[in-house]
């Protein structure tokens, strides 16, 4: 820098001592009058040496400074020129990466004249809709008339925004006719160029094959809508098991509001559809990625309040590499209502509420089979037909209704009371279950039964016959057991009623 400067004022310098020089000389010649330089210290010929030596000095200083400022020159140059080749090697590479994704089939563009109304079309422009690429396109016309009839508004509207100065930018996704006849979609992305006048000269865009995605997006756009309309309650949980999405049917059937169920979490959902909370169900989910099965919610009185048939599924996307969990509920809480009231229906008797004859035999069949000892009293009430035919059979249903009450206040907590028959009752237990004897508990029952009842101001009066037997000690399966029991009550019948036997071998049908 110090060197240009130099440069740029040596001649300015050199001139003003030369003119120095020369006024200096004139005024020892010939000095004049007018001029008064007495006040200078020096005389006229020190000044002309002086001049003199700064001349020489600097012509001898001129030749090195011009040596050094033609070499900074140089240097500069040559900077420059690597400045130049780098910003060419940029420039070419840039226009190939250009070049390369302009010959991309998924990339086109187009060009328009808005002055000369010319437009020029890519080789790729014409290869995407299926043209000749010699065919010759020079109007707009050309691109407007292949515009699918509902989008031709749309982007009507979009030139004249542009146009109007409303928007800098063309940008418009629309459908377009191949030369085969069928559409596809593009998105058209132009930048506007302005002339020197400030007017629009030319819009150059960009063309891009979208009907992949448009496939796409129309396909997921399918699936929201029937999974919205889906009669099953569907969520999407994150990895964090946030539930993110859910339809409407969940929100109905949960009787919850989609933005409380959005945000919350999925565990929270799963325990709130059982009276329980299952640790299994996660631990399946993350070892297995899947889980399915029925979730009960009971109320206070042991009733289904809820019952729900779910599907988890833990799905990752390689894409994106995230997981998300798909939530399927159904409610089944009618289903599983009639199948409780069937169940009832088979399993209970309608007059005391107590299980009838094909609930006893199951459950004695199970217990039968876990080789556990049982021990089955069969009980049949003494009178209940004299009740019957004099009463009616209102009062003795609710005869039997409360005889079955009462015995069931004094048998065993694990035992099963049976009603199994007009006026039959069944009972058992595992004697190791209970501190009472079998004989005890016929007692106690026997007791119970000899003392009145009060049916509708009615005082009723009967009685019990029980038979016991025992398991295996006297017999090998159900109906033998069964059999020795009900052998055992009638020979306590027969023996004057009001009593309890124990079969034993001598025991017969005919005694």
């Amino acid at each position: 820098m110090t060197n240009t400067l130099l440069f740029l004022t040596r001649p300015l310098v050199i001139s003003l001592l030369w003119v120095s020089l020369v006024i200096s000389i004139w005024y020892s010649l010939s000095p004049p009058f007018v001029i008064d330089i007495s006040f200078i210290p020096w005389h006229s010929e020190q000044i002309v040496i002086s001049l003199f030596i700064a001349l020489i000095t600097l012509s001898l200083l001129s030749p090195l400074q011009t040596r050094n400022m033609q070499k900074e020159l140089a240097q500069q140059s040559a900077q420059s020129q690597q400045v130049i080749k780098a910003l060419k090697q940029t420039h070419q590479k840039e226009n190939y990466r250009i070049q390369a994704l302009m010959q991309n089939e998924q990339f086109a563009y187009w060009e328009w004249n808005v002055k000369t109304n010319d437009v020029q079309y890519s080789a790729q422009w014409k290869k995407m809709l299926g043209l000749e690429h010699d065919l010759q396109l020079t109007s707009l016309h050309d691109m407007q008339n292949r515009i699918h009839p509902k989008d031709q508004k749309a982007v009507q509207q979009k030139f004249l925004k542009v146009l109007s100065g409303k928007e800098p930018l063309f940008e418009c996704t629309h459908r377009i006719q191949h030369a085969d006849g069928h559409y596809i979609w593009v998105h058209d992305k132009g930048q506007v160029y302005l002339g020197s006048d400030g007017k629009i000269e030319r819009i150059f865009s960009i063309r891009v094959d979208v009907s992949e995605q448009k496939w796409i997006e129309d396909e997921l756009e399918v699936d929201s809508i029937i999974i919205e309309h889906a009669l099953e309650g569907i969520a999407v949980a994150g990895e964090d098991f946030k539930i993110k999405r859910c339809n409407n049917a969940l929100c109905q059937s949960l009787n919850q509001t989609r933005q409380a169920l959005e945000g919350s979490s999925l565990l929270e959902l799963i325990n709130g559809l059982q009276s329980k909370a299952d640790d299994a169900i996660i631990t399946s989910l993350e070892s297995k990625g899947a889980w399915r099965g029925e979730l009960s919610l009971f109320d206070e009185n042991n009733e289904i309040r809820m019952a729900s048939r779910i599907s988890i599924k833990k799905i990752f996307h390689d894409t994106t590499q995230t997981t998300h969990y798909s939530f399927i509920h159904s409610d089944i809480t009618d289903l599983k209502k009639t199948q409780a009231a069937l169940d009832n229906l088979a399993n209970v008797d309608s007059v005391t509420g107590l299980a009838n004859r094909h609930k006893l035999y199951n459950i004695l069949e199970t217990a039968l089979n876990s080789k556990s000892e049982v021990t089955l009293m069969f009980l049949d009430l003494d009178n209940f037909k004299n009740v019957n035919d004099t009463l009616g059979h209102d009062i003795g249903d609710l005869l039997l209704k409360q005889v079955g009450k009462e015995i069931g206040k004094l048998i065993p907590n694990n035992s099963l009371l049976a009603r199994v028959g007009g006026d039959e009752f069944v009972f058992y237990y595992e004697p190791h279950l209970s501190n009472l004897s079998s004989t005890e508990i016929a007692q106690r029952i026997t007791d119970r039964l000899k003392q009145p009842f009060v049916i509708k101001n009615h005082q009723v009066h009967i009685g019990s016959s029980i038979g016991i037997a025992h398991y295996p000690q006297q017999s090998f399966d159900r109906q033998s057991l069964i059999k020795a029991s009900d052998m055992a009550m009638y020979q306590a019948k027969r023996a004057g009623k009001g009593q309890f036997r124990e079969f034993s071998e001598e025991l017969t049908p005919n005694e």
